[in-house]
């Protein structure tokens, strides 16, 4: 008989099984991501339906959510909100996923847990368990990618010993500028970076403690970017394949550190975590020596959580979350695309939950307060914001049923980037105006989660309508500054309708075969009847996994077939182009060597076909640049246990 677990869900401070979940989360582990390897973490993340990858290459990738991505999309890591200038179209993800075990993403508004700006969702990421008591780990993997010679090795060691933990991980990553048909390569889409991540941790009866730190620092090439207001496709081709280092580029560290500590009592618990987060940011345009745009944001955040059990079937949750934020340009970089800026904020929630048998109810409201402040010689800009927010869910799950509603609401202050925006932004080839008028985004989504648990068949239907008063956006004008065209930041109310219905086949006559499949729809306009600008297409995914079991030391344990179909999107803004629907097929082998040790490895080919495409959400698809073609990999790991 199949025995199907849920994954215990973090993210939203219930800890429940997510059929149990009252929210709208996606909890999967990475390695399920990646059945079928995949160049990045996002286009891991990329197979959760309802969620896309807006790249620049294969260098950048930001997440989408139902449609939403950049300021409206937080990251957290740990309980840790990471934090990396996200307003800039080519500023990718911070992490990699370097020593994550698993990803969990909150589709929708969510200020209650998090405050301001997550009126997308919430990407929340949770690192790998400590080894077990009393036991070492040591680990290390390899990964080959034909299409950009990518080479990808991480190494890790996990020690615990009696009350103690500690983890330590290290990576590199380097690829070459990517190839698409024709024998063709995209200039400057090269990219390179390497990281370091460790953990201690320390438990004691009712007390737990972790401090966790990690660098990132990588460097990556802006692929499509130029200063010529008139261009040509072939200025962004090349015929020779090169990594080495040349401008426009990006240059980015980050560290990342963070001290959890968790109190446990009879019917209480307390969680109070203190963090600390540096990016700093060079873009290099047209010098080598001197950088073009030079920021350094660091941000300090608390979170105090507190769990109190009133009795057998309800249990109160209030909490208190801040974060104190400075942005600074550095004095010899050559533009300032955003002034110097200060923020602060404060928030403070409270939610009840109730269990009753299949039952499980959620209510909850939070205040948030923001002041956001600017320094600039001659000038200063000052406001201050507030959101009054609320959370209501309640479902019911049966053996064979699972059914969740889910009403929520968030807010967004706006930008420093739109609110005093005035000059040109070479990264989307824009001459953008703000408007320090701007106020608040302010969120309203509705939730259903309908879920079927069969022997053999599992069918889930999860429709949603998220409104947005106050969306802002960047409309075109006539106008044109330098050769650049004019885009005014002006605000409007947006409505996103649709949805996701995912299917998992496993019969019992063929234990060995499995077939999943989901279909993700969205629709988007504001109140004009316009579409919004940068919505992904509709999709269509279907992963076909045949398991095989021997004895043999050198074993085969799996043949994976990927089939995914994106249709036409032709709803789009009055100054994007539309966009053909395309397919591809990923195939992928995995198994093992059991001697002494065990070797695993995988190997497979991404767009097998070698398809020539350019998804939606491209930001090379205004140049005409196709995105990567057939890509084979090979990926060799081990894990070494020890007493």
């Amino acid at each position: 008989e199949h025995i199907h677990l849920d994954e215990v869900i973090i993210s939203t401070s219930e800890s429940k099984l997510q059929r149990y979940n009252t929210s709208p989360v996606d909890s999967r582990k990475i390695s399920d991501l990646n059945k079928i390897e995949n160049s990045t973490l996002i286009d891991a993340l990329s197979n959760i339906p309802g969620i896309y990858n807006m790249s620049t290459g294969n260098g950048i990738s930001k997440p989408v959510i139902r449609g939403l991505s950049g300021m409206r999309v937080l990251t957290v890591q740990n309980g840790l909100r990471i934090e990396n200038q996200q307003w800039g179209g080519d500023h990718g993800f911070a992490l990699n996923e370097l020593g994550i075990e698993k990803v969990e993403v909150i589709k929708g508004p969510s200020s209650l847990i998090y405050g301001a700006d997550a009126l997308g969702g919430v990407i929340y990421l949770e690192d790998e368990p400590y080894a077990n008591e009393n036991k070492m780990e040591i680990g290390a993997s390899s990964k080959f990618e034909s299409n950009s010679m990518a080479t990808t090795n991480k190494v890790s060691l996990k020690i615990s010993k009696n009350k103690l933990r500690f983890a330590l991980y290290g990576g590199y990553l380097s690829r070459a500028d990517y190839g698409i048909q024709n024998d063709q390569f995209v200039k400057n889409s090269r990219n390179s970076g390497s990281s370091l991540k460790a953990a201690f941790g320390y438990n004691n009866n009712n007390w737990i403690t972790n401090l966790r730190y990690q660098l990132l620092d990588s460097y990556i090439g802006l692929p499509g970017h130029t200063h010529d207001s008139i261009f040509i496709i072939d200025d962004f081709l090349s015929d020779i394949q090169n990594r080495r280092y040349t401008i426009p580029a990006q240059k980015i560290t980050n560290h990342l550190a963070l001290w959890e500590n968790k109190f446990y009592w009879k019917r209480n618990k307390l969680v109070a975590q203190l963090g600390f987060t540096s990016n700093h940011l060079r873009e290099f345009e047209e010098k080598v020596s001197v950088a073009a745009m030079d920021l350094t944001l660091q941000n300090h955040t608390y979170n105090i959580r507190w769990n109190h059990q009133l009795s057998k079937h309800f249990e109160l949750v209030s909490g208190s979350q801040g974060m104190m934020q400075r942005n600074v340009n550095d004095a010899n970089a050559e533009a300032d695309l955003i002034p110097n800026t200060n923020l602060l904020d404060l928030g403070a929630y409270s939610l009840i939950r109730g269990t009753f048998d299949l039952w499980n109810l959620q209510a909850g409201a939070r205040y948030d307060q923001r002041n956001v402040s600017t320094q600039e010689t001659g000038y200063s800009y000052e406001n201050d914001f507030n959101g009054l927010n609320y959370s209501f869910g309640i479902s019911r799950s049966s053996k064979k049923f699972t059914t969740r509603l889910n009403a929520s609401t968030g807010f967004r202050p706006p930008h420093v980037s739109e609110v005093l925006a005035n000059g040109v932004h070479h990264g989307s080839s824009r001459y953008l105006i703000g408007d320090e008028n701007l106020i608040s985004e302010r969120a309203n989504q509705i939730d259903l989660f309908l879920g079927m648990h069969g022997k053999h068949l599992e069918v889930v239907v999860n429709p949603f309508i998220n409104t947005i008063s106050n969306f802002i956006y960047q409309d075109p004008t006539n106008q044109y500054i330098d050769g650049y065209q004019v885009f005014n930041i002006e605000q409007t109310d947006a409505l996103l309708t649709g949805g996701d219905l995912a299917v998992h086949y496993h019969p019992h006559i063929a234990h060995w075969l499995h077939i999943e499949s989901n279909f993700s729809i969205l629709n988007t306009h504001d109140q004009s009847g316009n579409p919004l600008p940068q919505i992904p297409q509709n999709r269509w995914n279907t992963i076909l996994k045949v398991q095989f079991e021997g004895q043999n030391k050198l074993k085969l344990n799996a043949v994976l077939v990927q089939y995914s179909y994106y249709f036409d999107q032709d709803k789009i803004a009055s100054y994007e182009l539309k966009t053909n629907a395309y397919q591809l097929i990923n195939i992928g082998l995995k198994g093992a060597y059991e001697g002494k040790q065990k070797l695993e490895f995988s190997t497979g080919i991404n767009n097998l076909l070698n398809t020539s495409y350019i998804d939606h959400l491209s930001r090379l698809k205004p140049f005409g640049i196709y995105n990567p073609g057939r890509n084979f990999y090979i990926k060799l790991s081990f894990k070494l246990l020890k007493n």
